[in-house]
């Protein structure tokens, strides 16, 4: 993460003080916006293992990291995650390892029209009106 803020810095220390090994960040977007869901913060216990910690204050990491996560996933994703069907996905800060990873679902949509099949259906309808055993 280069051209970080001096304060971007003092939180990513901040929480390495804490044990922070990771961050989860969920985000989603669709119909001409986008947002970030939620911070899920992982720690490291006594034991050495990476556990799931909902009590670290994470508001003023988000608050300094907001406008740079938003400006990363733009410039990274290939797609417009935030118009038409959009798209969702994690991106997941590791900072034990000092290393980034972004895992983006896209969606679409694809529309079929069936009339060729109006004859069946017609049937289909007839049947359930008629109260005629419907057969396969």
């Amino acid at each position: 993460m280069d051209n970080l803020t001096i304060k971007q810095k003092l939180e990513l220390r901040k929480l390495k003080d804490l044990n922070v090994s990771k961050i989860e960040i969920s985000y989603s977007g669709g119909g001409d916006d986008g947002c970030i869901d939620n911070y899920a913060i992982y720690t490291i216990d006594s034991k050495g293992e990476e556990k799931y910690n909902r009590d670290i204050e994470i508001s003023s990491f988000a608050n300094a990291f907001e406008d740079y996560i938003y400006e990363l996933l733009s410039n990274v994703i290939e797609w417009d995650w935030v118009n038409n069907e959009g798209g969702y996905g994690e991106l997941v800060i590791d900072i034990e390892k000092q290393d980034v990873d972004i895992y983006h679902n896209q969606r679409h949509i694809e529309e079929y029209h069936y009339d060729d099949s109006r004859k069946s259906l017609e049937i289909f309808s007839k049947q359930i009106k008629d109260g005629s055993p419907v057969s396969a």
